[in-house]
């Protein structure tokens, strides 16, 4: 469950390598009841290897309940459950506080994103749905 969200200043752009394959990215789309959308959030997933070892990279990009950009921020992690683990990181770096490891509620990158849209909806009572929309490159 995330406890709370502070957003982090813009402070430019952080993009993922180029080496770094197997991209998918989810948007997290707010609408409210005027039918008008926002984006809420953008995290774009992916992998790469060094040294024989498979890496997660993740990029996360913040923007306010009123859609207005914020932090940009980048992981890599590997290892055990490296999608989990590096998407919680690069989500607490701009600003998203979790209530504790036991309460992480999210089990994909779509989830997570989708576990900060409710958290975004009970903020800000006019935004009347959430949805995450997802892309694959190639």
């Amino acid at each position: 469950m995330i406890k709370d969200f502070t957003p982090r200043p813009y402070d430019g752009e952080n993009p993922l390598p180029t080496y770094v394959s197997n991209r998918r990215t989810y948007e997290l789309i707010g609408t409210v009841a005027s039918g008008y959308k926002i984006t809420l959030a953008r995290l774009t997933v992916g992998d790469s290897v060094s040294a024989d070892t498979p890496l997660t990279h993740a990029l996360f990009e913040s923007f306010t309940d009123h859609g207005e950009r914020m932090a940009i921020a980048r992981t890599r992690v590997s290892g055990y459950d490296r999608e989990f683990w590096a998407v919680k990181n690069v989500m607490q770096e701009v600003g998203i506080e979790f209530a504790d490891n036991r309460g992480v509620t999210f089990y994909n990158s779509e989830s997570s994103l989708e576990v900060l849209g409710e958290w975004f909806q009970g903020q800000n009572p006019d935004i009347v749905k959430i949805e995450v929309l997802t892309q694959i490159h190639p």
